[in-house]
């Protein structure tokens, strides 16, 4: 009798496992991925002194993240255009501002936002792909010294909170 309790005791514990492991397969769709870093990527030739005044052109919610982390890094002597609408990939205008305004170095602040074509998700649904990207001029050289560029590589939600970690890390990676 204690036989065949053991057995039937054995068997009801090895179903009970094998329906909780065929539930765990069945779940909802789970997060695309275990990473939750931006991939980042950036290079520089030549970085501002902390005393060179620099102009932030851009997005206004980039360019004011961008501002408190140049200030966090020692680097005060910053203007910033966020309110005056503009393409802020139009370089010669940004170098002509900057010029005017007596700026050696431009910081350019842009952002993507795509509905698709995340690296590991091709349709993002109500999610975005979004990506950061920072490009530094010299007023001097009239040309780029740095760059810095960060995405998800899944979808993410399009809040303040995701535009500020992409920003700020295109921004250390640049």
């Amino acid at each position: 009798m204690r036989r065949q309790y053991r057995i039937g005791s054995a068997i009801t514990v090895a179903c009970f496992l094998s329906i909780l492991l065929l539930l765990e397969g069945c779940s909802s769709t789970p997060h695309p991925s275990g990473v939750h870093f931006p991939i980042t990527n950036g290079s520089h030739t030549l970085l501002p002194s902390e005393r060179q005044r620099i102009l932030i052109w851009g997005d206004p919610l980039l360019a004011r993240v961008a501002d408190e982390w140049l200030r966090s890094h020692h680097y005060s002597n910053i203007l910033m255009f966020p309110q005056i609408p503009h393409r802020s990939s139009d370089r010669q205008v940004a170098l002509a501002v900057a010029t005017e305004a007596n700026a050696e170095f431009v910081l350019i602040l842009e952002r993507e936002e795509l509905k698709e074509e995340a690296l590991i998700q091709t349709n993002c649904g109500a999610l975005f792909n979004i990506t950061v990207d920072v490009r530094g001029l010299s007023v001097e050289r009239g040309g780029s010294v740095l760059r810095g560029n960060a995405h998800y590589p899944h979808c993410v939600e399009r809040n303040d909170q995701t535009f500020q970690n992409l920003t700020c890390q295109a921004l250390a990676t640049a």
